[in-house]
């Protein structure tokens, strides 16, 4: 979308505003917003840089209050990318999404904090693919029963446990399942 001030740049900010109740956007480029006073400042550091550092944290026990730090061990590395942890925190990204599989006990506790959740929640790509999507949020459904049983069964509820795997086994084997 091109900025519609100069109506040259790409729009970067985007601005909505309510005016006698009614909704308003203003998209501009980078430079537009800021002659406006509306961009951001220069924060001199990139948000891989922000990342990064709250990984390190977050590895190193900081801001935790635990102040330990973790002794050397042999750097892991992922099996698609061959990123190490290391590299991931000193560069605030991630070579491939394997690495979030890979990695994830130590970026789920950053990205939590970030993010406020560790399940996706904003827009989605233009759906090019219908059936990863299904497969997907079926995906994500079957996880979500998995983690009710295990919280059924610590709670001693068996009988919602086993309604659970039930219609677990009802989705696995072709329906869809309402739980």
């Amino acid at each position: 979308m091109l900025c519609q001030n100069c109506k040259q740049r790409q729009a970067s900010t985007h601005i909505k505003r309510m005016i006698g109740g009614r909704a308003e956007e203003l998209h501009l480029c980078a430079e537009c917003a800021q002659e406006n006073g509306l961009g951001l400042p220069e924060l001199g550091f990139q948000l891989s840089d922000l990342f990064g550092g709250l990984l390190a944290q977050s590895q190193l026990g900081l801001g935790s209050g635990a102040g330990a730090q973790l002794s050397p061990a042999p750097a892991q590395r992922c099996g698609l990318c061959g990123v190490s942890l290391h590299e991931i925190v000193q560069s605030g990204r991630v070579g491939c999404a394997q690495c979030y599989e890979t990695f994830r006990a130590q970026l789920e506790p950053t990205l939590q904090r970030i993010h406020g959740s560790l399940e996706h929640c904003g827009s989605r790509p233009e759906d090019k693919n219908p059936d990863l999507h299904a497969r997907q949020e079926r995906e994500r459904l079957l996880n979500s029963f998995r983690e009710r049983i295990a919280a059924a069964v610590k709670d001693e509820n068996y009988e919602e446990a086993a309604r659970l795997r039930d219609e677990i086994r009802r989705m696995e084997e072709g329906g869809e399942g309402n739980g």
